[in-house]
């Protein structure tokens, strides 16, 4: 696979990440009206139920995987289609 479909492929990654923890943090705060419980509010995940902390765990790590999933295809669909037949 050419460099640049790798250095491409990262980087929408990390963004597809930010953007991924972004959305699951505003549909969290929609849907509880309550803060998200992560390592960003220490004070928060302190207070937060141990069930409320292990479901926006698992919606987290089950969105993260998706979003990694789909930028390793479609950086392999990207090495592909930038390769010589």
């Amino acid at each position: 696979m050419n460099v640049i479909a790798k250095a491409v492929g990262t980087l929408a990654s990390l963004l597809a990440g930010l953007l991924g923890a972004k959305l699951v943090s505003s549909l969290w705060r929609r849907t509880t009206g309550e803060e998200p419980p992560t390592l960003a509010n220490p004070e928060v995940q302190q207070r937060a139920n141990i069930g409320k902390v292990l479901v926006f765990a698992v919606i987290s790590g089950a969105s993260a995987s998706v979003i990694q999933a789909v930028t390793k295809r479609w950086t392999k669909r990207i090495g592909r289609s930038s390769t010589p037949a």
